[in-house]
């Protein structure tokens, strides 16, 4: 089994190899390819959930008695601390996918008695450690990488509010 795994590899960086030197422009675009194919490696990812955190924007602040139209677009990514280039694509299919908030909507100022009402969204985040184990098919020798993870919360990734001031 190992030397039939072995002979895959030489053949793999031959091809690789070839590309390379004889098409240039087609191996760029069989790079990424080749090597989301995890010819080499396996990987086993677990993530465990500490906290959840959050990013609070001021979107507008509307005087008493206005009413002002606001678009907002607003994106709430995954965010990673502590991560390897060679890994993050393995964390990120094992996360929570972005969140995309966009409306068009009226805003109004609060009743009297009130100055101004100022409108929020809260981007709310779990965080969470993550381990990552990569083995090598061939030689079955395993390598461990962790860090930290944000990823949008899958129970209200966006909390939009509003409070009246004096």
């Amino acid at each position: 089994m190992k030397k039939i795994s072995l002979i895959i590899l030489i053949a793999c960086i031959s091809i690789t190899f070839l590309l390379n030197v004889a098409m240039p422009e087609l191996a760029g675009k069989m790079k990424h390819n080749i090597s989301s194919m995890n010819i080499l490696y396996s990987y086993s990812v677990t993530k465990t959930f500490s906290d959840q955190t959050h990013d609070t924007i001021e979107m507008a602040s509307v005087p008493s008695g206005k009413t002002e139209t606001r678009v907002a677009d607003f994106r709430s990514d995954v965010k990673l601390e502590g991560t390897q280039l060679n890994i993050k694509s393995v964390v990120k299919e094992h996360l929570n996918k972005p969140q995309v908030y966009k409306t068009k909507e009226k805003l109004t100022g609060p009743e009297k008695g009130f100055s101004y009402r100022t409108y929020h969204l809260t981007k709310n985040y779990d965080k969470g450690r993550y381990t990552v184990i990569r083995t090598n098919k061939i030689t079955g020798k395993e390598k461990v990488y962790a860090g930290t993870y944000y990823e949008p919360s899958s129970q209200d990734p966006f909390v939009k509010w509003s409070r009246d001031e004096k």
